[in-house]
């Protein structure tokens, strides 16, 4: 049992011997990042032969045996992140079999049980990282996603000089590229999409990659890999407008935003000034591509995108109505049988009624939740903006969920439950080395008897 007792472990001390479960993690996860969703093995597996997806169920195994033969799944609190996992899980489960409820065709059978497979192995990858990953261990997964997304997006500006489907070229024997191409164009650009299946997706995650490479770069042991890893945040920054995806814009825009809460003053002017100038400097380099984005913005209200999405809530409406407590089904929603649907949040409220769409809502706010929590008991200024990175991140995955179906995407799903595990296990982390917080309630007790206290005219010093 050498691979349940190292690596994973509440009790182990050394995060770099990596065996067992962590080791397929941290596979899954770079694989994740660089191989195409589209790329799988021959033969019936179909969607669910992506060698990541089968090394999260190798690794969801690996879990489940631990914490029957331990019970380790009760050894650590349970963080927001955990509870807000569980929660999701438990209403796939429900969404699933009340599939059963009705009548299905074949297609909307074959989805719910595709939809499955792919959502319990990583909510269970997520639990464990939440509730047994090390702090060392939280670190290189982050580094992983990070130099995994700098990968893919590589492979974007590639593209955007010369376009081609990875897929197609990574494409060995016993492999089978079941969807190619994805890219298209607009405003006279190509819309690369680097190792991703499609633009949104791949700009989704760049985004969402970016306050954990400024991260990196900030807290680099070394010259020479601070200046790798800021090469890498202008990587990310110079392909998501490439993708020519609003989603991708205001990812990387509430990500900032968010990760902007763990910098001083100065630091958020020097980044505002940064932004600024990698504006102009792409304008000049590319001329054209920042009056694209801009304008898939400005014209959004006449954009056949736009009012596509707007003309299928009526019937959204009516398929809600039908079953608002819990849907008509996990993944029963099928393109094949109905129409394509890009609002994650919508989706969820016709397949699993108004259970799946509470529970998709506190996925992400306790994800972030926990993330925010770890970088407020923080004791130096590393954690924090570790902390504050990776709510950056969850949060701006989450909210890119009203813009497309996020959880239809196999890249893009894995990373933002890999991101909660890594939330939970911060959190839990913070509750063993960091400071000790009051309840929300006792804080604004506290702020509100300070007010009442301090003499008027007296500042108050923290």
């Amino acid at each position: 049992m050498a691979e349940l007792r190292h690596g994973f472990g509440p009790d182990s001390a050394d995060a770099a011997r990596g065996d067992g479960p962590w080791v397929l993690i941290l596979l899954a996860a770079f694989s994740g990042l660089t191989i195409p969703a589209g790329l799988v093995l021959a033969g019936p597996l179909a969607s669910n032969g992506w060698p990541p997806r089968l090394l999260v169920f190798l690794a969801a195994g690996c879990i489940l045996i631990g914490w029957m033969v331990r019970g380790a799944a009760g050894r650590a609190p349970a963080s927001p992140a955990l509870v807000g996992t569980f929660v999701l899980l438990g209403a796939c489960l429900v969404a699933y079999f009340a599939a059963g409820m009705r009548a299905t065709v074949p297609d909307e059978y074959a989805g719910a049980l595709r939809a499955l497979l792919a959502m319990v192995p990583v909510a269970i990858v997520a639990a464990g990282i939440a509730q047994m990953a090390t702090e060392r261990q939280v670190n290189v997964l982050l580094q992983v996603v990070v130099v995994a997304a700098s990968l893919s997006a590589l492979v974007a500006l590639a593209q955007y000089v010369k376009p081609f489907d990875l897929a197609s070229l990574m494409q060995v024997p016993g492999m089978v590229a079941r969807e190619a191409g994805g890219m298209g164009s607009r405003g006279g650009f190509t819309r690369v999409n680097g190792a991703a299946e499609h633009p949104i997706e791949f700009s989704v995650i760049s985004g969402a990659a970016l306050p954990l490479a400024i991260h990196s770069a900030r807290f680099a042991r070394d010259g020479l890999r601070r200046l790798v890893l800021w090469a890498v945040v202008g990587v990310f920054a110079l392909a998501v407008p490439m993708a020519v995806s609003r989603s991708g814009v205001v990812v990387v825009a509430v990500a900032l935003l968010v990760y902007a809460v763990a910098l001083d003053g100065r630091q958020r002017l020097t980044l505002l000034a940064v932004a600024v100038a990698g504006g102009a400097l792409l304008r000049a380099a590319i001329p054209g591509l920042l009056g694209t984005v801009t304008a898939i913005f400005e014209r959004a209200a006449t954009d056949p995108s736009v009012s596509g999405r707007t003309d299928d809530y009526v019937v959204i409406g009516q398929l809600f109505r039908r079953s608002p407590l819990v849907g008509m089904g996990l993944g029963t929603f099928r393109p094949e049988v109905y129409f394509f649907l890009d609002n994650a949040y919508l989706l969820a409220a016709v397949e699993g009624g108004v259970v799946l769409v509470v529970a998709v809502v506190l996925f992400f706010v306790l994800g972030a939740a926990a993330a925010r929590g770890a970088a407020l008991r923080a004791v130096d200024d590393e954690r924090r903006s570790r902390a504050q990175a990776l709510a950056a991140s969850i949060a701006a995955i989450g909210l890119s969920g009203l813009f497309f179906d996020l959880f239809s995407f196999a890249q893009v799903t894995l990373l933002c439950f890999l991101l909660v595990g890594a939330a939970g296990a911060s959190w839990r982390l913070s509750l063993e080395t960091g400071r000790a917080l009051p309840a929300p309630l006792e804080r604004i007790r506290g702020v509100s008897a300070d007010r009442q206290r301090r003499p008027v005219g007296v500042p108050h010093v923290a």
